[in-house]
């Protein structure tokens, strides 16, 4: 490698790193109760802070991926988040907030390396996956009050899953997880009602 190539690799690194801690200050600020590790990555369109709502004592862990875009080229759909005070995500969760909203309720819990997708990319054939639009049809989680989502979840879009719910650890979540009942497995079945 040249010095000039490694001059711009420096710098390419250096202004990635400056601008993840500018977007991690904007929301720090903009919601003061926030817990979020120095090395929670937040990933948003700098004019769409406000799509990001936090409740009060929210705690981001370690080495957490939030995404969150308003708009983008694959969906007409509105990407929000909204996690609601006492939200705990925890060490490794990647939350992908764009196509649709992920909103998570009161007291819930995502554990460690836990992925939520608000939206997937449409089945076309012919087409390059990863270039077909998103599915507007099926987008979206819901997540209620006092849910816990054990590690290594995969929660994908149009999951809605109730007040008081647990996720056994290892599950993929998609569709409807009735209120107080441990679901788990691949895909997530109901397991048991929580007394």
């Amino acid at each position: 490698m040249t010095f000039g190539g490694l001059a711009r690799a420096l710098a390419d690194d250096l202004r990635l790193q400056t601008t993840r801690r500018l977007l991690g200050l904007r929301v720090r600020l903009r919601h003061p109760t926030l817990m979020s590790d120095p090395t929670a990555i937040w990933d948003y369109g700098f004019r769409d802070l406000e799509i990001i709502e936090l409740g009060e004592r929210v705690s981001i862990g370690a080495y957490s991926e939030i995404i969150a875009f308003r708009r983008t080229k694959h969906s007409s759909l509105e990407g929000r988040l909204t996690l609601g005070d006492g939200v705990v995500i925890s060490t490794g969760v990647n939350l992908r907030a764009a196509g649709g909203a992920i909103r998570a309720g009161a007291g819930s819990a995502i554990s460690q390396h836990c992925v939520v997708v608000a939206a997937n990319h449409r089945l076309e054939p012919g087409t390059a996956r990863i270039h077909t639009a998103w599915d507007e049809a099926c987008c979206g989680v819901e997540i209620g009050m006092n849910v816990w989502i054990g590690a290594g979840c995969i929660v994908l879009p149009g999951a809605h899953i109730g007040d008081n719910a647990v996720i056994a650890a290892g599950s993929v979540v998609r569709g409807e997880v009735p209120a107080g009942e441990l679901w788990g497995g691949v895909p997530a079945k109901y397991i048991k009602t929580i007394e």
